[in-house]
């Protein structure tokens, strides 16, 4: 049994949410099992599991999010349950405690299980996506934060630093890694060209505001999506580990975790960089809840679309190239209104079957029919020809 496994490295979390609709029954936390209460509970895939990360300074409180985040207004969520596993112990050293992830990450991992992680430095995605990478290939990862987190000491290991371990992970385990809303003056011009160098993405904050559904194909094809509250702007969550005057509008955040939640490969979402500690911290407390509702809002509406089938809603494009023997294909599912293309590999082996399908949005498809290549498209086709 699955829970009897996550057990042993959580601690309760003995929260009553706040349920502003009279009745509990109306709340999502009148959905929520309890991993504690019954640790017999069958976890399956398409559960969501919730784990918390508690902080020796009880600087985040994974708790105070969640008394809020139970008396928001229930979802209906037929694919699965919301199961509420607890916390991991702020008794335990950091290191013990990315032990703990790894482990816990590792046994949902295996049953394809959802796992939302509320707390702990953003450097646990390391662990997550270590565990992942055992029982899938070619994963894409997305980081939501104001910086990049890459510097020149890859000895040493930390928060401001952990992507150094993600940034030249082989293209078979880690096809795509994403930064989203990144700030200029915030992240050094050697770690924006490493990205670069290595055919990865990044994504502005000023290029998102205003076309932030051009992001959704990045969020949406992501099986790890880690969103770090030091992207807020300080108006919005005024409680972030770093405030900020510029930064993602609160209607912003939700909307990125919402596409998260949708994507039909997504089966981490972790909510890093807030301070939670009093009521001093209610406003950004509530943002984070919000947020992570619009991610469990998102999941209950996944849906895993082929846009290959031979179905009558699902159109093919084929766009000729200057390139020799190579062709752009797109395929549009026209219910949901989204796009893909296809990219050819070089050498077909263990690890990959059949071509890359990418999302994208309909201004690749009609650069290309423009005879421009689109820069997603010749970013991915770099990658996938080393495979």
């Amino acid at each position: 049994m699955l829970g009897k496994e996550l057990v042993v490295y959580l601690v309760p979390a003995d929260v009553v949410g706040r349920y502003s609709f009279n009745e509990k029954k109306h709340c999502l936390g009148g959905q929520v099992y309890k991993l504690h209460a019954s640790s017999h509970i069958n976890i399956e895939s398409d559960d969501i599991v919730v784990v918390g990360v508690e902080s020796a300074n009880s600087i985040q409180n994974p708790n105070m999010i969640r008394e809020i985040l139970w008396g928001l207004s229930a979802i209906p969520y037929s694919r699965g349950k919301i199961i509420d596993a607890g916390n991991i112990s702020a008794n335990l050293s950091i290191a013990n405690q990315l032990n703990a992830i790894k482990h816990i990450s590792s046994t949902l991992a295996e049953g394809k299980v959802n796992l939302l992680l509320i707390g702990g430095g953003q450097e646990f995605i390391v662990e997550v996506y270590n565990a992942w990478k055992q029982h899938e290939s070619l994963l894409r990862l997305a980081i939501i934060d104001r910086k990049i987190d890459i510097d020149d000491n890859p000895e040493d290991f930390h928060a401001n630093n952990f992507a150094n371990l993600l940034i030249d992970e082989p293209y078979e385990q880690l096809i795509d890694l994403s930064f989203l809303g990144v700030q200029g003056y915030f992240t050094s011009s050697q770690a924006i060209r490493k990205v670069f160098e290595r055919k990865h993405e990044t994504i502005r904050l000023g290029n998102l505001r205003g076309n932030i559904g051009d992001v959704e194909p990045e969020l949406y094809d992501s099986h790890i999506v880690s969103f770090d509250f030091s992207a807020m702007r300080a108006c919005d969550a005024p409680s972030a580990e770093c405030p900020t005057p510029n930064g993602l509008y609160a209607e912003e955040a939700c909307i990125l975790a919402r596409y998260a939640g949708v994507g039909q490969n997504n089966h981490f979402f972790g909510l890093s960089g807030f301070n939670a500690k009093s009521t001093i911290d209610e406003l950004t407390a509530m943002l984070a809840a919000q947020v992570l509702w619009h991610y469990i809002e998102g999941v209950s509406h996944r849906k895993i679309l082929d846009p290959r089938k031979n179905l009558p809603y699902n159109k093919k494009y084929v766009v000729s190239t200057d390139i020799e023997n190579v062709d752009l294909t797109f395929y549009k599912n026209e219910l949901e209104n989204k796009w893909w293309f296809e990219v050819p590999v070089a050498n077909k082996g263990k690890v990959l079957r059949d071509k890359i399908l990418v999302r994208c949005s309909p201004s690749d498809y009609i650069s290309a029919s423009h005879k421009d290549i689109p820069d997603k498209w010749l970013r991915w086709y770099k990658k996938a020809q080393t495979i």
